[in-house]
């Protein structure tokens, strides 16, 4: 299992590209983002009815957005919100060479870098222990966990808290609870 350093950039780049995954500090907590996302759910051992989220790097990915939703997206992005919009996970993390990787890749689909059903791993050298048998398609960049907290999650489509997180959900759902009553 090789270990990058964020300086390393196009080389953590090239990997994802070919078929790697990697465990990766974010804003909240360490996630394990792929290009592929059947190898995210072989490395977790994660469920196939368990959605992954897509990592972007600007709300112009979405499509079908209203001018409300942007608004709210502009306020909290990049951050620890995650959204759902047409069904799809999205979240643009606030980590600068993160945004440059997920550019430098298109989208990526990511996780929380954890067993699933287990707690988070929250720092690189646990991360090399739990998936020493994914050493071949997983690398690890060199970080630490940066909140005990995971993004909050609301789906924008049923206009619904999935989970609380770092980010206080009441004031989104709010404002998009009363721009529905409007329409």
């Amino acid at each position: 299992m090789r270990i990058y350093d964020w300086s390393e950039l196009e080389q953590i780049a090239f990997e994802l590209k070919n078929n790697k995954a990697a465990i990766v500090e974010t804003d909240t907590v360490l996630g394990i983002i792929s290009l592929s996302s059947n190898l995210i759910y072989t490395i977790k051992k994660r469920s196939r009815n368990k959605k992954l989220i897509r990592f972007i790097s600007s709300i112009d990915e979405i499509e079908h957005l209203s001018e409300l939703e942007k608004q709210i997206l502009k306020k909290y992005w990049p951050g620890g919100l995650t959204i759902i919009k047409n069904g799809i996970g999205y979240r643009m993390p606030n980590h600068p060479k993160l945004l440059q990787l997920i550019n430098m890749t298109n989208k990526v689909f990511s996780s929380s870098a954890n067993l699933s059903r287990h707690h988070p791993i929250y720092d690189a050298h646990e991360a090399a222990n739990i998936f020493k048998k994914h050493a071949f398609n997983l690398i690890i960049v060199k970080g630490q966990q940066q909140s005990e907290m995971p993004s909050t999650i609301i789906d924008f489509d049923r206009i619904k808290v999935l989970r609380i997180g770092i980010i206080d959900p009441n004031p989104i759902i709010d404002t998009l609870t009363a721009n529905k009553k409007i329409i």
